[in-house]
């Protein structure tokens, strides 16, 4: 099967889990024989890539970004209001975009597309794509088709969940929900994603299915869990982008509250983070052993890592990270919102807490600290679950349901 992916980043550019993941599965197909081609951006001052590019063993076919700057570094923070209202106003229904997306299909003649994030270059690629006749499957990794945000939250509280959404994000969203008539299948990696887009009106009347991501190559699964140490300071790691909406000071109070009942612990935070923002993090909870490493090598940051904490408060569609620490054997606190859950098993391969509930966190979080019996149990379980989630298997749950997609779709067509 041929299969070409647009999304709006791929590695080596990564702001997310989302492209990670993406590479995961594109790999995964490719090794077992499918010819497996990406479409993604590039800056608006580069040159078209006129050729494809092979990374490994899936092409990709980088364009030049069609928009007013590039949103995917930090300058976007520095971008005025004015400039972040043409970027989105272009991104509603980004027709130049559409069309090179339609060109690069035309040329390719995959059996199926499958649209990922699409920020940049618009959802007007849909529509674009069905001109083709190729079937088209949206993969949903987050809230961005009906939060411009992706996180569906607002002023540092939920924002359509369980509700109506905020009037921006009706206004900025009206155009994607017409073209997302030209889709003719989706695959969320979570079933809280899948069902908050159809509480919304999306996805509601077409083939649809929940697959789970995959563990990334690079994460060799342990055979056991790591000895525990007695003369090892204990652990905490946090690993994603250093933000509000990602629960960081939801974790740095909890983490205060556990240091002034005198316990003893290190408290290691992985992630990109804004300059400004960090140092207010760190005037703000001055903890006695804590480290911000910013970007680093993932599965070393795990094997040094007692237990992962995701405090997530925005809407999260399923953090690979839960998965990545499972596959070392550890733990995993996570909060009860968006995919989060469905990764976690309570009281068996972690805890789950309420969103922003410091008291509850901090409760898990010395639990897991002061049994050592409990987290082996926890880490052994989770070492088992990590084995579910190899990328053969999920890849070939996606070409299942792709299969199914292409045989609908020549059937279709024969009528």
């Amino acid at each position: 099967m041929r299969v070409l992916n647009v999304s709006s980043l791929y590695p080596p550019n990564v702001i997310g889990g989302a492209e990670l993941g993406l590479r995961t599965i594109a790999e995964a197909m490719a090794g077992a024989g499918h010819d497996v081609h990406v479409v993604t951006l590039q800056p608006p001052v580069a040159s078209d890539r006129l050729a494809a590019q092979h990374n490994g063993a899936v092409t990709v076919h980088a364009i030049r970004l069609a928009n007013v700057y590039w949103p995917f570094n930090d300058a976007r923070h520095r971008r005025s209001p004015i400039q972040k209202a043409v970027w989105h106003s272009i991104d509603t229904a980004n027709k130049i975009m559409a069309h090179r997306v339609e060109q690069v299909v035309r040329r390719v003649r995959p059996d199926v597309v499958m649209t990922h994030n699409l920020q940049g270059f618009s959802t007007a690629v849909m529509p674009a794509i069905k001109r083709t006749g190729a079937p088209a499957i949206h993969v949903l990794h987050d809230a961005a088709l009906i939060c411009p945000q992706t996180t569906l939250s607002r002023g540092g509280r939920n924002c359509g969940v369980r509700q109506a959404r905020c009037v921006r994000c009706r206004l900025l969203t009206a155009p994607r929900y017409q073209h997302l008539k030209a889709i003719d299948g989706v695959i969320s990696v979570s079933r809280v994603l899948l069902e908050l887009h159809q509480a919304h009106g999306l996805f509601t009347k077409i083939p649809s299915a929940v697959i789970h991501n995959a563990l990334k190559p690079a994460f060799e699964i342990r055979e056991d869990t790591a000895p525990v140490d007695p003369r090892k300071l204990f652990t905490f790691g946090f690993l994603g982008r250093v933000e509000r909406s990602k629960g960081i000071e939801t974790l740095l109070a909890a983490a205060t509250d556990l240091e002034a009942r005198g316990a003893l612990f290190r408290l290691r935070i992985a992630g990109r983070a804004e300059p400004e923002y960090l140092e207010t993090l760190r005037k703000r909870w001055p903890l006695a052993r804590i480290e911000y490493l910013g970007f680093v090598d993932a599965p070393e940051f795990l094997r040094n890592v007692d237990t992962l904490v995701v405090p997530s408060e925005g809407m999260e569609g399923l953090p690979n990270g839960i998965l990545e620490a499972f596959s070392q054997g550890v733990p995993v606190i996570g909060s009860a919102t968006g995919g989060i859950p469905e990764a976690i098993e309570h009281g068996a391969t972690g805890f789950v807490f309420r969103p922003g509930n410091i008291a509850q966190l901090t409760d898990y979080m010395s639990r897991l600290q002061m049994n050592s019996k409990l987290r082996r149990s926890f880490g052994a379980t989770a070492l088992t679950k990590a084995r579910t989630h190899l990328a053969p298997r999920r890849a070939a749950e996606y070409l299942a349901f792709l299969d199914r997609m292409v045989f609908l779709s020549r059937d279709e067509y024969a009528a």
